[in-house]
Parts: C-alpha cells; sequence; structure tokens
C-alpha cells in the first residue's frame, strides 16, 4: 500500500493569516511583558517596510528577535502550550483542513519557529512533521509562496480550497479541540487591537486601583451599588437558600471559582458553611461574554497576584453568580453515595449550567499541558531558599 504524502503551508493556508505578527505579539506579551509588547509594536512599520521592499525574511528575524531575545526556551514553551493554541484554533481555515486531512502523511511548512507551532500542529491538526523532505502527493500553499518544497510536489492546491466527495474515500477527521487555556489577553493581538490596549492601560489601571479600593474600604451590602458607578457590575441569578439556624449543620456551597468576591456574597447571607446540605454556585467574571473586554483575570507565566487587577482593568468588569438548587439528598454521601461519585455529579452540573462539557481530564493533566509538570511543589526550607538566592550573586561578590 502506497502512503500519500501531504506538504501544507501553516500561515496563509491552515491558518487563514499569513501574518504571524499577531502572535509574535502574544509570546512578547505573556512571556515577558509590557515593555517587549510596546516595543515589537513600535518596529511593526519597520518590518512592513522590510516587506514592502520585498526584503520577507529580514522582516521576520527582526520580528522574531525582538519577541524572543533573551528569553529561555521553557518560557517560550510555556506560551506556546497555554496561550497560543487557542489563537490558532479561532484562525484554522476548514476547507484547507479538509483537505490536508485527507492525506496518510501530513507534514507542516511554517516560517515561525518551531517552539512555537510544533505542539498545536501535531496534537490539534493531527499533523506527523513540521518539516518534511519526501516527495508528497500534493502541496498545499499561496500561489505567492516563497517555499521552494512545493515545486517537488506531484500536484498544487492554492486558496480557496474546495472539496469534492470523490476525492477521496478517506472519512474526515477534525481537529483536536483546545480544552485548557491561559493567559491574560482575550483578543489577538493584531496592530490596531494592541494599540487600543496599550491605548486603554493607564485609564484601566486607575480604574482598577479605585474598583479594588471600593472592594476593601466599603462594607460589602455597598459593593453593587458603589461599582456601577466606575462600569462595574454584579448580577444575582437564583434564589439565595434561607438563613440556616443555629441548630442546623450548615450548608456546603460549591463554587466554580474561587475568586473572593462572591465568597464574600455567599458569607452575607450565611454566617457558617458546614458540610450537610450542598448547594451549587455558578461564578462568571469572564467580562467577554457580556461586553468586549481586554484582559482574562489568568496568566501563563507572570504574577498570579495580578490577576485580580488585570480582571479590573477592563472597561465593564462585570461578575454573575448564580445560586442553583439544593441536590436532593439522594445525590449525597447521606444516601451512601462515595464522595466521587458526588463530586463527579456536582461537576456535571455546574457543567451543563455553564455550557461546558465534562471531560475526563484530571487536576494533574490540566497541569501537564499548561505548566509542563503535575502542579506538585516541592517543599523548600526558609535556610534553603536564602542559600539560593545567595548562590546567584556569587560571580559578583568578591
Amino acid at each position: 500500500m502506497v502512503m500519500e504524502f501531504v506538504v501544507s503551508e501553516l500561515e496563509g493556508t491552515l491558518l487563514k493569516d499569513k501574518d504571524p505578527f499577531s502572535y509574535f505579539m502574544l509570546v512578547a506579551f505573556e512571556a515577558s511583558g509590557l515593555i517587549r509588547f510596546m516595543l515589537l509594536l513600535l518596529f511593526w512599520t519597520v518590518i512592513r517596510l522590510f516587506d514592502a521592499l520585498g526584503m520577507d525574511d529580514a522582516g521576520l528575524k527582526l520580528m522574531v528577535f525582538i519577541a524572543t531575545v533573551g528569553l529561555r526556551v521553557s518560557e517560550i514553551e510555556s506560551v506556546s502550550r497555554a496561550v497560543l493554541p487557542k489563537f490558532y484554533m479561532e484562525d484554522v481555515d476548514m476547507e484547507a483542513w479538509k483537505v490536508f486531512s485527507l492525506y496518510d502523511i501530513r507534514v507542516v511548512v511554517t516560517k515561525s519557529p518551531r517552539v512555537l507551532v510544533e505542539r498545536f500542529v501535531k496534537e490539534h491538526l493531527r499533523a506527523d512533521e513540521v518539516t518534511g523532505n519526501e516527495e508528497p502527493s500534493l502541496g498545499l500553499g499561496r500561489a505567492t509562496s516563497s517555499f521552494r518544497c512545493f515545486s517537488l510536489c506531484k500536484e498544487q492546491m492554492h486558496p480557496p480550497f474546495i472539496t469534492s466527495g470523490n476525492l477521496h474515500n478517506h472519512q474526515l477527521l477534525r481537529p483536536l479541540p483546545v480544552i485548557f487555556h491561559d493567559g491574560r489577553l482575550m483578543k489577538r493581538p493584531k496592530p490596531s487591537t494592541a494599540l487600543l490596549i496599550l491605548l486603554w492601560m493607564p485609564l484601566g489601571i486607575i480604574l482598577a486601583i479605585i474598583r479594588f479600593m471600593v472592594g476593601v474600604i466599603l462594607p460589602m451590602q455597598a459593593i453593587p451599588y458603589v461599582s456601577r458607578l466606575f462600569g462595574g457590575k454584579i448580577i444575582i441569578k437564583g434564589k439565595l437558600p434561607l438563613p440556616i439556624s443555629c441548630s442546623s449543620s450548615g450548608v456546603l456551597f460549591v463554587c466554580t471559582q474561587n475568586f473572593n468576591g462572591p465568597g464574600c456574597l455567599v458569607h452575607r447571607a450565611h454566617e457558617k458553611n458546614p458540610s450537610s446540605h450542598i448547594f451549587d454556585i455558578k461564578i462568571n467574571r469572564n467580562p467577554i461574554t457580556h461586553t468586549n473586554g481586554f484582559f482574562h483575570a489568568t496568566t501563563a507565566g507572570g504574577w498570579k497576584a495580578l490577576d485580580p487587577i488585570f480582571f479590573f482593568m477592563n472597561p465593564r468588569p462585570i461578575y454573575e453568580v448564580t445560586f442553583l438548587n439544593q441536590l436532593p439528598v439522594e445525590a449525597t454521601c447521606s444516601s451512601g453515595k462515595s464522595p466521587h461519585d458526588v463530586a463527579n455529579y456536582v461537576q456535571r452540573i455546574l457543567a451543563a449550567t455553564l455550557g461546558f462539557e465534562c471531560t475526563n481530564f484530571t487536576r494533574k493533566d490540566k497541569y501537564r499541558v499548561l505548566a509542563g509538570n503535575d502542579g506538585t511543589v516541592s517543599y523548600t526550607s526558609l535556610v534553603d531558599q536564602v542559600k539560593k538566592v545567595v548562590s546567584t550573586f556569587k560571580p559578583f561578590l568578591p
């Protein structure tokens, strides 16, 4: 049996956007910070000038240099694991993918560094290799593509791709979905979007400080009303359980998030939370569901302590808390159910309410995808931590 090869260009073919600039902006922001993000945007006009003069390689090298110089490989890999797959998947050309997926051996050619694209291309687009030198059966690429390998192909196809039912009898595959995502930016920072983010940042920082201080200083009862004056909003849905008596064994609330705001709302309604009756609470603090925000309250490699600050930096941060019905007794441990069965049942309820699909992934699986480890942290004594800090300065000590 003869194995049929296909070689496809990534940028402009499997991905609709032929310009990788926005992905390098993501690397600059997530792996380094705001200064590198601003610097790369500043050089965007120079990069475009190189492209206009036919010096594409020079523009690409400048882009790669600014985005990655001085970064550790592990920092770049962290962004390629946790941040880029979501944005790559949103840009996949499904018609090109249908043709690509029909062949036995699939090879992708890219002008981006392999460390950025290899994981996504192999795990989600089901590619076998990112580069290849065999003579393929079909080459997918733009008519103006600069990749010389396409001249070696027996057949070439260019966008737009039109698939016919009799092209092959293979069953069409689907790209593997992106399940885990981390990173602060909601949108892919194309030049116009990146400029808008930078222009908003000064005002956003001021608003975040004000909103944070409002939450710290004012009593909880006043926060839902005062937050509206500064663009924020707290939405409470569902029926709050009645306050429990002192003789009762209490109520356990299961939340989808661990941010302090909704926890305070629950605490205001109930003074204690022991574990007898179980209520589910759906908490949504993703402002993209209500307005076009800029930032997620999470990060791939930055300071986690800044998560609430970035959330409050959005133009209209909205917190939505939904109280679901109390679990029936027959669904709790009181009726003989195991803790694992109860926990899985509660997770399915929360997932269905949020519109998510449950998977078999565990916490360790999540950390392996997002952080490259299983999420365990080894204990290090204070003395060992001091020694480690001092050792970094040894080359500079007499």
